[in-house]
């Protein structure tokens, strides 16, 4: 008797082991101001989410003084329920690595340091958003060896990582931090209008994602939960319109259908902070509940079964009200 009860309490055990989920959920947080809407708690809330990744500000350099500068810096945080743990993101853009010397970007890795700080000293890790490139992956990588020394122990130091990167890790290089946000999206062509979608193809990724398995450093997951206008004007790209800037497409005063997802401006007329220009064409970009399942599918086939973060861009109630909450629940549970 004693022995088919233990047998039993141990395979209860194993069962539990083996039915822990291996991944944590979360949310990036891209604005300059910390409130979240009562439907982002909610959201947050049913999909047992207590990590945010925030954007914290921006790096570039600036054109009069020629020197890597914080913008759009976050308000206070003031508002962060306490249940939910923050890890500040930085974004610097890949020209302001391009002229820096070895002395400069050491100054800067200093500088972000003290300025993140400055916003919030109590965080568990901290991650950096940069498409570097050949011309400056000597000084990027500088910059976050630099960056690390400035960190707690225990603080671990993240960077995003795009596909492209995954594959050819020989040419780009492996960046020097703890762990890499694999971006999976923002992955096709932005000025071939004809492109089918630039957020996520799954024919683009499919070159890609079986190198995934294969990279260096253990890697977390980013998703895309947006859609967005392309706007062109003279065959150019010269915005991406997201969110409350977003146009109404079908005011037919102002816009008509060219193609599926292709509008031409008929009327010239500022909406929303935004000027259109007659003949200017925009493309309308978004990510469905199947294609959000679709990429999530494919990505999970190809990734090993460890613990990582599944992080959806972005919270925020206008990308939130697009899809359903079983559609979110789905794709958190494909990589468990």
């Amino acid at each position: 008797m004693f022995n088919k009860s233990l047998i039993f309490i141990l395979s209860l055990y194993l069962f539990s082991c083996k039915e822990k989920p291996l991944t944590e959920r979360s949310f990036y947080y891209w604005k300059g101001v910390f409130k979240l809407s009562d439907i982002e708690k909610k959201s947050l809330a049913k999909n047992k989410v207590s990590v945010l990744y925030t954007r914290f500000f921006d790096v570039d350099i600036n054109d009069q003084t020629q020197q890597p500068m914080p913008l759009g810096i976050i308000d206070s945080l003031e508002n962060c329920p306490k249940n939910i743990s923050i890890i500040p993101v930085v974004f610097i853009t890949n020209r302001t690595f391009l002229k820096q010397n070895d002395t400069q970007t050491k100054e800067l890795a200093q500088k972000v340091s003290r300025k993140i700080n400055s916003i919030d000293s109590v965080y568990t890790e901290l991650q950096i958003d940069c498409d570097w490139s050949q011309s400056t992956k000597k000084m990027y990588f500088l910059f976050l060896s630099e960056l690390k020394k400035h960190l707690p122990k225990q603080v671990k130091l993240s960077c995003t990582i795009r596909l492209h990167q995954v594959k050819y890790p020989d040419i780009t290089g492996v960046p020097p931090v703890d762990r890499g946000m694999l971006m999976y999206y923002n992955m096709g062509n932005l000025n071939n209008i004809n492109e089918k979608n630039s957020i996520y193809n799954f024919e683009i990724s499919k070159k890609y994602v079986a190198y995934v398995s294969n990279y260096s450093l253990p890697l977390d997951v980013a998703l895309p939960l947006f859609n967005w206008v392309i706007h062109y004007r003279n065959n150019k790209v010269i915005q991406l319109i997201t969110k409350k800037q977003l146009p109404d497409l079908t005011n037919q005063l102002y816009f008509y259908k060219k193609e599926n997802t292709i509008f031409e401006v008929k009327n010239p007329e500022l909406i929303n902070g935004v000027y259109y220009k007659k003949g200017d064409l925009l493309k309308k970009e978004s990510v469905s509940d199947s294609l959000l399942l679709e990429a999530s599918k494919q990505l999970g086939t190809y990734l090993n079964s460890e613990k990582r973060r599944i992080v959806l861009y972005d919270l925020d109630e206008i990308n939130i009200k697009n899809y359903e909450n079983k559609t979110i629940e789905e794709v958190f549970n494909t990589f468990n």
